[in-house]
């Protein structure tokens, strides 16, 4: 009795907890097997989830902005030729810099890519002046500075240096304030040739909007005026208006010629009238008339 009691409870007893689970775990896996084409575990169709199978792509130029629209906005008012450029053509690599495990550096675009070292071997750092690649000319005058002006300027510092005039007693930063690349306005100092004939009154501030000074002078040999044999006459028409008014309306094979050919290279030269036209009178004559303007005038309007 006692014997048959004991073999009834122990059939009562509980299934083990591991061996349920493993019950359980076949159940699942059957189930998974023979589950419907189409459908996950969850019944969810598979194309919910195609979005991860998409091929990435980098982001437009557009998409770029609704981030960052301080620095579009940079390269849409002083950006140069980077304005021009998609993001993409510099930034290789985009939201890949993680604290601590990527350097910074790294991701940076490469000035050099595209820019082969335009200052030369010796100024290879871009960022020491070019602080801001999205607004590159916008370079600060304190920057520009640091290492002085004739580091990247050795041509003009040579030039003051050489033609000494009173810009050579000047600061760099005298005329060239507020920025890198400011150019002043000459007749901010100057009040040209106001009294100095011929030219007098010839450039005034008041009527002539443009900066035409340095049709003549290189401001940084101001004194040192040249012309190439390619200067117009209506450059030496600026100051000397009566001379080219004279020359046109001469008739003469004279009007036909550029300023230069008679006065070539430094300002105020004048060729011998013989350098042109040899000796085409007898002896006799030239020594009772030593200079050809005595019967001919003056070479603007010369009397035949």
């Amino acid at each position: 009795m006692k014997a048959g009691t004991a073999a009834a409870r122990d059939r009562r007893q509980p299934v083990p907890p591991c061996i349920l689970l493993v019950c359980l775990g076949l159940v699942a896996v059957l189930a998974g097997c023979t589950a419907p084409a189409g459908k996950d575990d969850t019944g969810r169709n598979e194309e919910s989830a195609s979005i991860y199978r998409q091929v990435p792509r980098p982001p437009s130029r557009q998409q770029c902005i609704r981030c960052h629209p301080v620095i579009a906005n940079l390269l849409r008012t002083n950006g140069g030729k980077h304005g021009r450029v998609d993001c993409r053509q510099c930034h290789l690599q985009y939201h890949t810099y993680v604290p601590g495990k990527t350097r910074r550096e790294d991701i940076l675009p490469k000035c050099t890519r595209c820019h082969d070292h335009p200052h030369g071997p010796t100024l290879t750092r871009c960022t020491s002046c070019h602080q801001e690649a999205h607004t590159p000319l916008d370079i600060p005058a304190s920057r520009a500075l640091a290492n002085g002006c004739y580091v990247c300027h050795p041509k003009i510092d040579k030039d003051i240096k050489t033609f000494t005039t009173q810009h050579t007693r000047l600061y760099c930063t005298s005329c060239h304030h507020t920025r890198h690349g400011y150019i002043p306005r000459c007749t901010q100092c100057h009040q040209p040739h106001r009294g100095t004939p011929p030219m007098a009154g010839a450039i005034r501030p008041d009527q002539d909007p443009l900066n035409r000074c340095t049709s003549c002078h290189n401001p940084h040999r101001a004194l040192n005026v040249h012309f190439p044999p390619t200067t117009d006459n209506s450059t030496c028409a600026l100051c000397h208006r009566n001379a080219y008014t004279q020359l046109k309306s001469s008739g003469t094979r004279h009007a036909a010629f550029h300023c230069v050919k008679c006065h070539p290279g430094r300002h105020k030269t004048i060729k011998r009238c013989t350098q042109c036209h040899g000796e085409p009178h007898p002896p006799r004559l030239t020594e009772n008339y030593r200079t050809c303007g005595k019967c001919h005038g003056i070479a603007h309007s010369i009397v035949r």
